[in-house]
């Protein structure tokens, strides 16, 4: 792998890895959708030199999918897990997160008949006694605060609906390309939030400490902005299969981050359930050609489909 693919992968992998850090720590000061439209309004700011020329050319057929997209992405996959991180460490919804490519193929296989073959339901069985673990026997019992169970709730609804936007999305990367779909539907995704722009004069912007400003800055240009690109340039250059491979960094990211960041405690149960969730997300994710893979490619073109913008 050419090191400047390898270096702009890395790049984007980490940045991805600390936006759950970065949501929780700045969740604790700015109501979800303050956040999300402050944030989500600067990145479109970034990618419309991207998107315009889509909206140029789309047709009447593609909208529909164009919005549908958008909505699935920035609101229902963002919306829910920035609310869930209001109750949950960022390291457990990093694990969270990566079970997306699980809930891509259980999706395919509901909707579009798309057969992965008995390893990757092995795996995506494996990756899910993971979720199990991470939740505890709260999940259960209640026994763990409500708050936490809602919380895993959300970001584990905010997955499905992710999984759901790589589905719709990708035949609009395939006529488009990754980078102008991703930017395209980020813009449609940012109109729903436009309409509580008028609620920010009272979200308390004022109080923000800089600390706060700088955590959105890094959601909407770092994470959201620079790591689409950087990734698709790593893409680009390095090769799908092999830059894929950094994807499996990325929880890793979030665990350390929230440690360093914010102080969170790694636990045995947050290791145990980690480690379950990538290798049953690797197993799944190994299927040979046909079925899933045929159409949706591994981890590797969920990826390069672009929803990168949505971390």
């Amino acid at each position: 792998m050419k090191r400047g693919a390898l270096a702009a992968g890395l790049v984007a992998v980490v940045m991805w890895g600390l936006a759950p850090v970065a949501t929780r720590a700045a969740v604790v000061h700015l109501s979800p959708l303050p956040l999300l439209t402050i944030r989500m309004t600067a990145a479109t700011l970034v990618l419309l030199p991207w998107a315009v020329p889509l909206f140029r050319r789309l047709r009447v057929r593609s909208a529909g999918r164009l919005a549908a997209a958008g909505l699935l992405g920035l609101v229902g996959y963002n919306l829910p897990v920035t609310a869930g991180l209001r109750w949950l460490p960022a390291a457990t919804a990093g694990l969270l997160l990566a079970t997306e490519p699980v809930w891509v193929m259980v999706l395919g296989r509901l909707f579009l008949g798309e057969r992965g073959g008995q390893r990757a339901w092995l795996g995506s069985g494996v990756a899910l006694t993971g979720v199990a673990v991470l939740a505890g026997p709260g999940a259960v019992t209640g026994a763990g605060g409500y708050r936490a169970l809602a919380g895993t709730g959300l970001v584990l609804a905010g997955t499905l609906a992710f999984a759901a936007y790589t589905i719709v999305l990708r035949p609009l990367s395939e006529e488009f390309g990754a980078v102008p779909a991703t930017a395209a539907s980020t813009a449609v995704g940012t109109l729903p939030y436009l309409a509580f722009a008028g609620t920010l004069p009272g979200a308390g912007l004022g109080h923000l400490d800089a600390a706060v400003w700088g955590e959105l800055a890094f959601l909407a240009l770092g994470s959201t902005a620079a790591g689409m690109l950087l990734w698709n340039i790593a893409v680009l250059s390095g090769g799908a299969a092999r830059v894929s491979l950094l994807l499996y960094l990325e929880p890793v990211v979030s665990v350390l981050g929230a440690a360093v960041f914010l102080g969170e405690r790694i636990t045995a149960a947050m290791i145990g359930g980690g480690v379950l969730i990538l290798s049953g997300v690797a197993v799944a994710s190994s299927v040979p050609a046909g079925g899933i893979t045929r159409t949706f490619g591994k981890i590797k073109n969920i990826i390069r489909n672009g929803p990168a913008a949505f971390r």
